[in-house]
C-alpha cells in the first residue's frame, strides 16, 4: 500500500496531529477539491492557495461532516473558513487577544527608515513621535485580510504605510507637514495625500476612495510637545531636529484648549466613521499627559467622545521597557514615569 497522504487533521492530547484513517482522507480530499473551485476560496490566506496540495482540513473532534478550517502547518494552528476579520489561525488570533504587550523600537525598523531618507538628504528622526512599522503589522494582521484598505489619517513618516506594504495591504495616508509627506513618498508607494486631516472627507472623495476596511493611528498628544519640562526641546534642538509637528496653525498639536483639541480629533475620526465599512475597526493610539502639574486622562476623555458614533470594544495597554526613568515627584510625592500607550479599539456595529 502506497504512503498515506493526510489530508484531515484533529486533536488529540492538546495537540493537532492527521486523522489516520484512509478512506475519510480520501473524502477530505473530495471537499479540499470542492472548496478550491468556490467562492470561498477568494477569501482564504494567500499562503494557503500557494502551497494549496499541502493543505488539510481540520475538525478538533475528528468530525470530517463539521470541519470548516485548514490547516497548512499544524504548528501554527487551524485557520477557520469562517473568519471574517483576518486570516489569522486560531492560535495567532488568541495571542494578539492579550491586554497589553511590550513593545520598543526596533533597530532594524530605525536603520531602514534612516537609509531611505539619509539617500535623500533627509532625516527620519526630525518627526518627534514616531514609532514602529513592525508594531503596525500585529494591528494590521488582525484587523485586515490582504488586499484591504487601511487608513491613517496622522500618517507622520508613514510608518503605518510601511507595515502596509509588508503586509499586502492597500494604505491610505494623510499627513500635514511636508517634510514628514516627502518622507514618506521615499519610504513606501501607497496613496499618501498631503493636506489635513480634517478635510478627511473631501481628501477621500477626490481621490476616488469610497470606503475603508481599518484606520490605525496616533493622533498629538494635545500639545504636550510644546512642554517646557525636562531636556525634550534642548537635546532635539542643539541636534536641529523638530521639536513639534509643524507651525501651521491647523495642526491639531498646536491647539491649546484642551476641550477644542478632544472635540477637533473626535471629529476627524467621525468622519472616518462614515467612510468605514460596516462591522470594520478603528484602532487610537493615545495616552494620559500631565501638563503643568495636572492630570489630563486624554485617553479616557477622547474614548468617551468617540461612542457617540463607535462601539469602544476594548484596549490593549502599549508598554515601553526601554525609556529612561526620571524621579519625579521625589522626595515630596508621588507621580509616574508614563511609559504605557492606550491602543484604543472601536467598532462601527453593523446595522
Amino acid at each position: 500500500m502506497s504512503e498515506l497522504k493526510y489530508y484531515f487533521f484533529h486533536s488529540e492530547k492538546r495537540k493537532i496531529v492527521p486523522f489516520q484513517d484512509e478512506t475519510t482522507n480520501q473524502l477530505a480530499k473530495i471537499k479540499l477539491d470542492q472548496i478550491k473551485v468556490s467562492e470561498v476560496f477568494n477569501s482564504i490566506p494567500q499562503k494557503f492557495k500557494d502551497n494549496w496540495l499541502d493543505v488539510a482540513l481540520y475538525n478538533p473532534s475528528g468530525d470530517l461532516s463539521k470541519a470548516d478550517a485548514l490547516i497548512l502547518n499544524p504548528e501554527d494552528g487551524a485557520y477557520s473558513l469562517s473568519n471574517k476579520i483576518n486570516h489569522l489561525t486560531g492560535k495567532h488570533w488568541t495571542r494578539f487577544s492579550k491586554s497589553w504587550f511590550v513593545f520598543d523600537a526596533l533597530q532594524s525598523d530605525i536603520k531602514e527608515e534612516k537609509a531611505i531618507t539619509s539617500a535623500a538628504g533627509l532625516n527620519s528622526e526630525d518627526h518627534p513621535a514616531t514609532y514602529s512599522p513592525t508594531m503596525m503589522m500585529d494591528f494590521i494582521n488582525f484587523f485586515t485580510k490582504e488586499g484591504e484598505v487601511v487608513l491613517d489619517p496622522f500618517n507622520g513618516i508613514g510608518s503605518t504605510m510601511v507595515a502596509c506594504d509588508r503586509t499586502a495591504r492597500r494604505g491610505v495616508g494623510i499627513e500635514l507637514n511636508e517634510k514628514y509627506y516627502e518622507i514618506t513618498r521615499l519610504r513606501t508607494k501607497q496613496k499618501v495625500f498631503h493636506g489635513s486631516c480634517e478635510n478627511l472627507k473631501e481628501i477621500l472623495k477626490k481621490n476616488s476612495i469610497e470606503q475603508v476596511d481599518f484606520s490605525i493611528s496616533s493622533p498629538p498628544y494635545w500639545n504636550i510637545l510644546q512642554r517646557s519640562t525636562g531636556d525634550f526641546e534642548k537635546k532635539r534642538s542643539k541636534r536641529n531636529l523638530d521639536i513639534k509637528y509643524s507651525d501651521k496653525e491647523i495642526d491639531l498639536g498646536n491647539i491649546d484648549s484642551y476641550q477644542e483639541f478632544i472635540d477637533r480629533t473626535a471629529d476627524v475620526y467621525f468622519q472616518i466613521y462614515d467612510a468605514l465599512k460596516p462591522g470594520g475597526y478603528l484602532v487610537v493610539i493615545v495616552k494620559n499627559v500631565k501638563k503643568g502639574g495636572v492630570n489630563y486622562p486624554l485617553a479616557w476623555d477622547l474614548a468617551k467622545k468617540l461612542t457617540e458614533k463607535y462601539t469602544l470594544k476594548d484596549e490593549k495597554i502599549w508598554c515601553q521597557d526601554q525609556v529612561a526613568l526620571a524621579p519625579f515627584g521625589y522626595p515630596f510625592a508621588w507621580t509616574s514615569n508614563i511609559v504605557h500607550h492606550y491602543c484604543l479599539i472601536f467598532r462601527k456595529e453593523l446595522k
